[in-house]
């Protein structure tokens, strides 16, 4: 006779363990797939942009000695209570010399009288003492003002003019002009939208080729933002560093500079003018920089400058050959500190109240964003801030 318990024992069916492998086997691809899937749907907006090349690209411990000097001076000057408006920078202009390239600054510190040149005199001489021996110093006074040369790794890298009132120079009435591009944009659709959107007064330099370059332009173009083409060109150290897709290179000939140009300048509608990519090699060539300006020339576009090396002609040749041209005046973000931004930033402001306008270039970063937002208000307030093509000449 059969009991209930037997009988339910019956009805119980015993689990296949191949069945069970099967399942199993699926709800881990599954979750592969769905991991997959959510790794991707976070990066479509960003891919991997070429590094952007900069002056100190070969000469990286220079370029750290005299990150540390620029610190030294914000630290002295910016935060010590001096007034930006009296601190005016005559240029940052590049150098190059055994093999290394950096860019030259030159400051003038208006200060109320003798004793508060003395007073920072000293601050700026405790300051650097710290940073020796990799870095020395060397004063003078000259037309009673006191003057502080300034040498990293034996480089003259700094020259500060600390100037009493009795001495100082009107300053340029009116406001000052800057404008600042964007660089780089057309791999992370992203972070281009939040410069887009941040309302801040912005050039953007597209690259030709990148994923995302249409829908930039495209947006760009809406919001009635200056589209510039981000040319990418030769560097030194090719092709170990690479300007990326669609570059003008040394070997090619006039022909094919010319059809590339006009390829990459067709696909962007509404296209102003062109800067640079790289290009520390394609930009000290003559022959080559001339079939650039004469296209620019032929479509009325105007040419700036990013002097990714001091030895560059095309500043010299767009003037030769009429092409409205201007120099780059500072990268903003060479260093993503905070610190080193903001410094930049005070460089761009000072170069502009002391020459009445100057070119900042920055990159899409977040970092950049969040800077240029803080100086929203000083831009209203202290500068006009213009498209680039308002400051070329």
């Amino acid at each position: 006779m059969v009991t209930k318990k037997q009988r339910r024992k019956s009805k119980t069916k015993k689990i296949d363990p191949k069945g069970f492998l099967l399942l199993f086997s699926i709800l881990i691809f599954s979750i592969t797939i769905l991991g997959l899937f959510l790794v991707l749907s976070n990066s479509t907006n960003k891919i991997s942009p070429p590094v952007y090349e900069e002056i100190y690209s070969k000469t990286p411990d220079l370029n750290r000695e005299i990150g540390k000097i620029d610190n030294a001076i914000y630290e002295s000057l910016y935060q010590r209570g001096i007034h930006e408006r009296n601190i005016l920078f005559l240029a940052v202009n590049p150098r190059h010399g055994d093999g290394y390239d950096w860019d030259f600054t030159e400051l003038l510190v208006y200060l109320s009288d003798n004793n508060s040149v003395l007073q920072f005199e000293k601050i700026i001489d405790t300051e650097l003492s710290h940073l020796k021996p990799s870095v020395s110093f060397k004063k003078g006074k000259a037309n009673g003002e006191i003057v502080c040369s300034i040498f990293a790794l034996g480089f003259f890298t700094h020259k500060i003019r600390f100037i009493p009132k009795e001495y100082q120079k009107a300053i340029r009435k009116g406001l000052p002009k800057i404008a600042i591009i964007i660089d780089d944009l057309g791999y992370d659709r992203d972070m281009a939208t939040s410069f887009i959107q941040s309302n801040l007064p912005l050039s953007l330099s597209v690259l030709p080729l990148a994923p995302y370059t249409q829908n930039i332009v495209f947006q760009a173009n809406r919001m009635g933002f200056e589209l510039i083409l981000h040319l990418p060109m030769e560097p030194k150290g090719y092709p170990d560093l690479n300007p990326g897709p669609g570059a003008l290179l040394i070997d090619m000939d006039e022909k094919d500079v010319r059809r590339i140009m006009n390829d990459h300048l067709n696909g962007i509608p509404g296209v102003r003018g062109v800067n640079n990519h790289m290009g520390s090699y394609f930009t000290v060539e003559e022959d080559k920089m001339r079939v650039v300006l004469s296209e620019l020339k032929r479509r009325n576009l105007f040419y700036i400058d990013s002097r990714t090396t001091s030895q560059t002609v095309a500043f010299k040749m767009a003037k030769k050959a009429g092409v409205s041209v201007a120099n780059r005046s500072v990268f903003l973000d060479n260093d993503l500190s905070p610190k080193a931004i903001k410094y930049q930033m005070e460089r761009l402001l000072g170069i502009a109240r002391h020459s009445g306008s100057a070119i900042g270039i920055g990159h899409p970063h977040k970092e950049t964003l969040i800077i240029l937002k803080d100086y929203l208000q000083r831009f209203k307030n202290q500068v006009e801030t213009v498209p680039a093509s308002k400051l070329v000449s």
